[in-house]
């Protein structure tokens, strides 16, 4: 939990977005127990899935995130919501408008990212009798699947053999999902494309910092610097 969460306790966006932060705490934790047992990581330097993809998000995404960049990026926070922060890349105009292609990195907001962001590559689905499947990234090589101990050799494992080969499984993407859709009450259940939601709900949340300045609850009783 970062620490401007507790500058809005007392709302429903801090009920809605401290349960979206226990969902991602979940994600890290078993999605760290797959690839320990799995041994299965993304490529250093990749960020080819974000390449073409911006995705579409809940408002707790929005707004989480939009918290996160006004306690960590605040020049960035004021120039997205005033959409004067490059909201295309010259590179892929359709791609994430905060990867950045220098930055060996690539995710300008990686500590607030969105849900999707969090399980690709490391998340499974379920088949048609509810077992748990799996691929690997369809951007990892022939080459590189083939050097893995043991060499992965198919684009789809079923519960049985991942079980066999790894004695775990991958947790689901569904499931953490569904924990998200069920912080986001009537048509905050919708999603929107990033760039278009994201400035308001850097705007919902700066004013709700500001209304709640006088919390008690806020140990420094202080007005963020992007508000």
């Amino acid at each position: 939990m970062f620490s401007f969460l507790n500058k809005i306790k007392g709302t429903c966006e801090y009920e809605m977005l401290s349960g979206l932060d226990a969902v991602y705490n979940a994600i890290a934790e078993r999605e760290a127990e797959w690839k320990a047992a799995s041994r299965v990581s993304c490529t250093d330097g990749c960020g080819t899935c974000c390449v073409a993809f911006e995705p579409d998000v809940l408002d707790c995404e929005a707004l989480y995130l939009a918290l996160w960049l006004i306690e960590n990026e605040p020049a960035a926070a004021r120039a997205i919501r005033d959409r004067t922060y490059p909201m295309e890349r010259t590179d892929n105009a359709d791609g994430c408008f905060l990867y950045d292609p220098e930055n060996s990195y690539h995710c300008t907001v990686y500590g607030g990212r969105c849900l999707i962001c969090r399980l690709f590559g490391y998340t499974g689905d379920r088949g048609k009798d509810g077992g748990t499947r799996w691929k690997p990234c369809r951007f990892l090589s022939d080459t590189v699947l083939a050097s893995h101990n043991p060499p992965l050799g198919h684009r789809q494992y079923e519960s049985a053999e991942l079980s066999r080969l790894f004695n775990a499984l991958p947790p689901v993407m569904s499931d953490s999902m569904s924990q998200a859709l069920s912080l986001s009450p009537g048509s905050s259940r919708k999603t929107r494309p990033l760039r278009e939601v994201l400035p308001e709900a850097i705007r919902r949340m700066q004013f709700i910092l500001m209304y709640n300045a006088s919390n008690p609850e806020d140990p420094d009783n202080s007005t963020p610097e992007s508000a």
